[in-house]
């Protein structure tokens, strides 16, 4: 091992991959640092995905994205580069969207701002689910959170947090696009290889990767950037407690995460698109209300013949950033005793 690496890479863990939760829609609230990472986009794989009630034939492996030759229907990003200009510089750009709430939980709004800061007046709110937010072009930063100016519901224009933001996508849109298929694949390879430079380039670069032990456990996001090291690090995250024991699971991403993911990968499993499966049995909510706007692919092993209980299911989280899916959020299920 190369301890020295080791040795940085835990440090900048303790600081960076902690899990978020959202209760102030307009408030600032990040706990990673993103830092700059390659973000290659994907390629459309040559079999065709299924619809939202069918199952699809597991790909073939993809060890490393390369260039989309198709476009999917989503919001189109501005043309400036708004992350990049100094704090309390707004940057002018096109009009883009549609785009969607995201982080916001059922019952709170995402609040519409007189200004690009959290202080300022509240002049209008999108509900939770909103998936109609349109950007008129300006940009700025405000205590590195980027604020982006859009259409008021009531008229005129307004600033909200763009950490609350997402491309959007429709269901039948996003389940007829193969290059998630793809991404899927990928995904796969970079598990089962423990390839971290793969796993940072499908990586949402704007979110990150969410990871739930189990649905009713603590949710561990990583940054892009880090993300490429949870093969080697040692950092010992909290999961919260297992459903069905009460105990608390704690320890790193290769120790305690990893293998149910490699075992599922490894098998024969069926991907089912925004459809949570045996996943509703155990959790009224499988999927996350303020992940409502995020479309996800359920990917399934079914349990050994004669022993059935052993299934395991993983629902993959796909956010689009500037028309690309990325993985956005990882949610694990098993049998509860």
């Amino acid at each position: 091992m190369r301890k020295p690496l080791l040795t940085c890479v835990a440090a900048a863990l303790v600081l960076s991959s902690l899990a978020c939760s959202v209760s102030m829609a307009d408030n600032p609230t990040p706990t990673l640092l993103f830092l700059p990472s390659p973000t290659p986009a994907l390629a459309s794989a040559t079999s065709q995905p299924a619809t939202a009630t069918s199952t699809l034939a597991l790909p073939s492996p993809t060890v490393a994205p390369a260039t989309p030759t198709t476009a999917v229907a989503s919001a189109t990003a501005p043309a400036a580069s708004s992350a990049t200009s100094p704090s309390g510089v707004t940057t002018p750009g096109a009009p883009s969207g549609p785009y969607a709430v995201l982080l916001v939980s059922t019952g709170d709004t995402l609040n519409v701002r007189s200004g690009p800061d959290a202080s300022t007046a509240a002049i209008g709110s999108f509900t939770a689910t909103a998936n109609n937010v349109m950007r008129t072009g300006p940009s700025t930063l405000a205590a590195s959170d980027l604020w982006v100016q859009v259409q008021n519901p009531g008229g005129g224009t307004g600033w909200v947090n763009a950490h609350y933001l997402t491309e959007y996508v429709p269901s039948a849109t996003f389940c007829a696009d193969a290059r998630v298929n793809t991404l899927i694949t990928s995904l796969g390879t970079a598990f089962t290889a423990g390839n971290g430079v793969l796993l940072q380039s499908l990586v949402s670069p704007t979110h990150g990767m969410t990871v739930y032990l189990w649905r009713s456990g603590n949710p561990v996001t990583f940054a892009a950037a880090d993300s490429r090291w949870v093969f080697e690090s040692t950092f010992s995250h909290d999961w919260g407690a297992s459903p069905g024991s009460g105990l608390e699971a704690n320890g790193s991403f290769h120790v305690v995460v990893l293998p149910k993911l490699q075992e599922v990968f490894n098998a024969s499993y069926t991907l089912n698109c925004d459809i949570p499966g045996v996943a509703a049995s155990f959790s009224s909510q499988p999927w996350p209300s303020e992940y409502t706007n995020v479309n996800y692919y359920g990917i399934y092993k079914p349990g050994t013949a004669g022993v059935d209980l052993d299934w395991r299911l993983w629902l993959v989280g796909v956010e689009y950033v500037q028309g690309q899916p990325y993985v956005f959020s990882l949610i694990h299920f098993e049998w509860e005793p």
